[in-house]
């Protein structure tokens, strides 16, 4: 993986450090030998989106969000099973609007966010969107 983002991840994820806990979640991993470069941007409320450049394929991706653990409204020794229902029912989160809507548009577009074994580390169900397809014949000029 790549080098500069492994040093992001112990930044974020360090409990010793001064930077606020941050909840990691993956959107889709890629071939991690392959990973060649990140772009870390800074959105609002200090939300890190995460978009990666593979060695074979053309173009960015977007890789992951790291959200800090006080816009949800948790404390810092939170585990995964009590931050969960907070991702997958943003409603729930009344500490930062423009986190409940970046987690309003995650569910939208991969269905559900699922725990990891690492503490804060979330995946979701599915990196693309499945198409929807028309079934059955339809009559021309429609």
């Amino acid at each position: 993986m790549s080098e500069k983002y492994e040093e992001l991840l112990d930044k974020i994820h360090d409990k010793k450090g001064k930077i606020p806990m941050y909840i990691t979640i993956t959107i889709r991993t890629g071939k991690k030998k392959d990973l060649i470069d990140i772009k870390i941007r800074k959105e609002r409320s200090n939300i890190l989106k995460i978009m990666a450049h593979e060695a074979e394929q053309k173009g960015w991706y977007l890789h992951s969000y790291h959200i800090p653990l006080k816009n949800l409204g948790l404390p810092e020794d939170a585990k995964n099973k009590e931050i969960l229902p907070y991702l997958n029912e943003p409603y729930r989160i009344m500490a930062d609007k423009y986190t409940k809507d970046l987690v309003e548009e995650i569910l939208q577009k991969y269905i559900e966010i699922h725990a990891e074994r690492k503490k804060h580390f979330f995946r979701t169900e599915r990196f693309k969107v499945k198409k929807d397809f028309s079934i059955g014949a339809k009559k021309k000029g429609f």
